[in-house]
């Protein structure tokens, strides 16, 4: 009779699609995955090496849940089934494991359409967004307590105190933003199939650029630069633009902002899109008819900035110009750090004039 034999393995994926490859080449060499406690220890079974295919997903309910929510898990365990999968194990924050052997030729991703993906991302990005919220109360508080120091503690020599408050400020604000970035990671990455997830985290297959650019000439010219090279461009912040191989060199890309939208209405002898109520610029008024104006014109969607432009890409020999070709080489601000980032570099700027006048005479 054969012995079978069981291992514990310690590990931290941050990333649950590498945790998935992990279980599924451990599986190849004969360990497979029955339980998992904590999040972090594994226990794998030794057996016959072969090719197995993982996958998650997570049924905790809300406070208040629906019939369709309670219902969910059932159905989908019923359906999952019914594609071979078997439910291996779930953790401690109720993410489920399932498995199943690799069949050539069958579909072997439990979750194989765009929707259940999108949807599966939705459970899991929510649960994170909910931590990265669930410590403001406290952040809140220690605030009030830091103010009324200010107010009182010199006279009480509280220094210690206020030193406290400000480090557990800081930790606390750290945990939410990092929470909040993770969740909107995760949700992009379990919105992907396995294979579309491989070809991101494939460094042959992107790049990322970090770069000051403030004039729409100079990023017209690096963005047709990249492009000749044959990087595609898929997001842009700041200071960094994210780029994928593409099989077409010749992309050329545009910028839209709701300047030149007004442009072409007004052009066309229609109004402008104005709502003096908009102080932030939130209204989406404008992007809407930017995304018309840029697909009748066969030009293709690839970010936006904020509410501030979009940037579009085309094949030369299959679009119109969207707007004057001067304007994409032209020396207009390309809005890429937003209003409230150039009152602070503006307002920066004429306080050290100032300060300096100040000091100057004094």
């Amino acid at each position: 009779m054969k012995t079978k034999s069981k291992k514990i393995v310690l590990k931290l994926f941050l990333s649950y699609q590498r945790e998935l490859e992990y279980l599924e080449e451990m599986a190849l060499l004969g360990w497979f995955f029955t339980n998992i406690y904590l999040g972090i220890f594994y226990v794998f079974q030794k057996d016959e090496p072969r090719r197995m295919q993982y996958d998650i997903d997570r049924f905790n309910l809300p406070m208040k849940p629906t019939l369709e929510e309670i219902q969910h898990k059932e159905v989908f365990l019923e359906m999952a089934r019914e594609m071979g999968w078997k439910e291996v194990a779930h953790d401690e924050g109720l993410t489920y494991y399932f498995g199943k052997e690799y069949v050539e030729g069958e579909v072997n991703e439990l979750h194989n359409d765009e929707e259940s993906r999108k949807y599966r991302a939705t459970k899991f990005s929510s649960v994170l967004k909910r931590k990265s919220t669930a410590l403001l109360p406290i952040f809140a508080l220690l605030e009030l307590v830091d103010l009324c120091y200010i107010c009182w503690g010199p006279s009480l020599h509280l220094w210690w105190f206020r030193i406290f408050t400000a480090v557990y400020i800081i930790l606390l604000g750290s945990w939410s933003y990092f929470m909040a970035k993770y969740s909107n990671w995760i949700e992009r990455e379990l919105s992907m199939s396995r294979e579309e997830w491989k070809r991101s985290v494939d460094p042959r297959n992107h790049k990322t650029v970090h770069k000051l650019i403030v004039t729409v000439r100079f990023l017209s010219r690096f963005l047709g630069r990249e492009a000749a090279k044959g990087w595609v461009l898929k997001d842009v912040t700041a200071l960094s633009y994210h780029f994928e191989r593409g099989e077409n060199g010749s992309q050329i890309y545009t910028m839209d902002t709701k300047r030149l939208v007004n442009k072409r209405l007004k052009k066309g002898g229609k109004n402008y899109l104005v709502d003096h109520k908009d102080w932030l610029g939130l209204n989406n008024d404008w992007q809407i008819q930017s995304v018309k104006d840029a697909e009748k014109y066969g030009w293709s969607f690839v970010c936006a900035l904020e509410n501030r432009s979009i940037i579009y890409r085309g094949d030369p020999d299959q679009i119109q110009p969207l707007n004057d070709p001067k304007y994409d080489n032209s020396l207009r601000f390309a809005s890429i750090i937003g209003g409230l980032g150039m009152a602070m570099v503006i307002g920066g700027f004429i306080g050290g004039v100032i300060g300096g006048l100040y000091s100057l005479f004094e």
